[in-house]
């Protein structure tokens, strides 16, 4: 058996015990949606005017490492998800119905928790430092979309490390400047 579907049966083994013991999804299915919306897109572009607008100190580095971190993240967030094509949960595992409807097709890894990877490392570079908040928003995020059924664990986990890769370089070359 191959990495990949090794990978592919301990995702199954998390879902299925997950899903399992959620006696109440209806209400927090609301909660989590709400969570995930949170990670859509546009607080990041209400953060980073807020935040130059503020005068906030490093907040031109700040809104520099965001723009180029997004700019080398969700090509290659996308480049990776087309590339491998992995199915969703609800369409490898017919007893799962997701949630919510997926922004595209595929898993492989979750754009949503990369992008909130890749911002709360900037804010915590650049903004807040150890004690970042947005850390905890990006976990929730992730979770989210797991338990909405749109990602396998391993697709969130990749997310988190993608964005979170990309942010330190992109926020250490902004820096250097």
């Amino acid at each position: 058996m191959g990495p990949l579907a090794r990978l592919q049966q301990w995702d199954t083994l998390i879902l299925n015990r997950v899903f399992q013991g959620v006696r109440y999804r209806q209400r927090l299915t609301r909660v989590v949606t709400r969570v995930s919306r949170t990670g859509d897109g546009p607080l990041y572009v209400v953060i980073g005017v807020a935040v130059w607008l503020a005068e906030i100190p490093r907040a031109e580095a700040f809104c520099l490492a965001l723009i180029l971190a997004f700019a080398i993240e969700r090509p290659f967030y996308f480049l990776l998800k087309i590339g491998l094509k992995r199915n969703r949960p609800e369409q490898v595992m017919p007893s799962i119905k997701a949630a919510v409807v997926p922004a595209d097709q595929f898993s492989f890894p979750s754009g949503h928790t990369s992008a909130a990877f890749c911002f709360a490392t900037i804010a915590g570079m650049l903004l807040t430092g150890p004690h970042n908040p947005f850390f905890l928003w990006a976990s929730a995020i992730g979770l989210s979309r797991i338990m909405l059924a749109v990602h396998f664990p391993c697709d969130v986990m990749a997310g988190a490390i993608i964005g979170s890769t990309i942010a330190t370089i992109s926020a250490g070359l902004v820096s250097a400047l």
